[in-house]
C-alpha cells in the first residue's frame, strides 16, 4: 500500500489535536506583532491573539511561510512517502500556494511524488477537503482515489461569510472589487462568498441579522447539504441565531461550529460570521 502524506498550513484552521491523530503536516502562518516574528499555534497562541483582535487598539500582519520553509519540509518528506498531497489556501487570498509551487520546482526528483492543490478555499472550506483527504489516506484509500477525493471536494465545498466592516479585507486588498462597488458596501454587512478562490460579493444586507439571514439562505440554495459548519471569530452568541434558522432543513445537532483561526480573523475583523457548505456528491 502506498504511503501517503497530507499537507496543509495554518488558513485550513484544523484543530491541532485532529491534525496530530491524522497526521497531517500543518505548515504554521506567520505573525508579526512586537516587533517580532512568531509561528502561528506554535510559538505564540491563539488566545493571545483574539485578545489582540478584540481590544481593537493595536493589530498583528499575518504572512505566509515562505518557499524555503516548504522545501525544507519536501525534502523532508522525500524517501518518506510515495505521495505527499499538499493543500492550500486558495491561491487568490495569499502567495501560499505560489509559494509551495516555487519550492517543489528545486526538491531534486525522486520516486515521492509532491502533488500541489490549490484548494480555491479557506478557513473550513480548506479544512474540510484537508480532513476528507486524511482519511481517506489513513482508511487505505490508493492515491488515485485520493486525488478523485480531493477535487471532488473542491468542487463541492462552498464557503459564505460577512464581516462587520471591510476595512480589514480591504487593507488585506484580497478583494476583487471596484472602488465605487466597495465605496457602496462600506455602509452595510454584505455577503460574501469564495467563487472559484476569489472573493465576491453575494448580498446586500444593512444588519447583522439580516447577515445571518443571508447565511442561512445561502444553505437553504443547495438541494443537497451533507455537511455545514458554522463559522464565528468573537460572537459565539449570534451561532444559536443561525442554528435557529437552518435547523428546518439540516439538523442542528449535525452543524459543526468551529471558530475562525486568528489568523483568518485578522482579515475578516472580529465580529465576521460565515458557514461552509458541503453539498456532497451526486450519485
Amino acid at each position: 500500500m502506498a504511503k501517503i502524506k497530507i499537507v496543509t498550513d495554518g488558513s485550513a484552521d484544523i484543530p491541532a489535536e485532529l491534525a496530530r491523530d491524522l497526521g497531517i503536516e500543518v505548515v504554521p502562518l506567520l505573525i508579526h506583532a512586537d516587533d517580532k516574528i512568531y509561528r502561528a499555534g506554535v510559538d505564540i497562541s491563539d488566545e493571545y491573539l483574539y485578545e489582540v483582535l478584540m481590544s481593537g487598539h493595536q493589530r498583528f500582519k499575518v504572512s505566509s511561510p515562505s518557499p524555503a520553509i516548504f522545501e525544507q519540509l519536501y525534502r523532508r518528506m522525500v524517501g518518506d512517502y510515495d505521495y505527499v498531497y499538499s493543500i492550500h489556501l486558495s491561491n487568490h487570498l495569499g502567495n501560499i500556494y505560489g509559494n509551495a509551487v516555487q519550492a517543489r520546482s528545486k526538491v531534486p526528483a525522486s520516486t515521492t511524488r509532491i502533488e500541489l492543490v490549490n484548494s480555491k478555499s479557506a478557513s473550513a472550506g480548506l479544512g474540510s477537503i484537508v480532513l476528507a483527504a486524511a482519511n481517506a489516506a489513513r482508511d487505505g484509500a490508493t492515491p488515485d482515489e485520493v486525488s478523485l477525493l480531493i477535487n471532488a471536494m473542491v468542487r463541492h465545498t462552498h464557503v459564505c461569510f460577512f464581516v462587520d466592516t471591510m476595512e480589514h479585507l480591504e487593507s488585506a486588498g484580497r478583494l476583487t472589487i471596484t472602488g465605487s462597488v466597495l465605496g457602496s458596501m462600506q455602509r452595510i454587512k454584505p455577503l460574501m462568498i469564495l467563487d472559484e478562490g476569489e472573493i465576491v460579493p453575494y448580498e446586500r444586507t444593512r444588519t447583522r441579522a439580516k447577515a445571518i439571514e443571508g447565511l442561512f439562505t445561502f444553505v437553504e440554495d443547495f438541494p443537497r447539504v451533507q455537511e455545514v459548519i458554522a463559522l464565528f471569530a468573537t460572537t459565539p452568541e449570534d451561532v444559536e441565531k443561525l442554528l435557529e434558522k437552518v435547523e428546518p432543513i439540516f439538523p442542528r445537532e449535525k452543524v459543526q461550529i468551529a471558530r475562525f483561526g486568528p489568523s483568518i480573523a485578522a482579515h475578516l475583523g472580529s465580529g465576521a460570521m460565515g458557514v461552509m457548505v458541503f453539498e456532497g456528491f451526486e450519485e
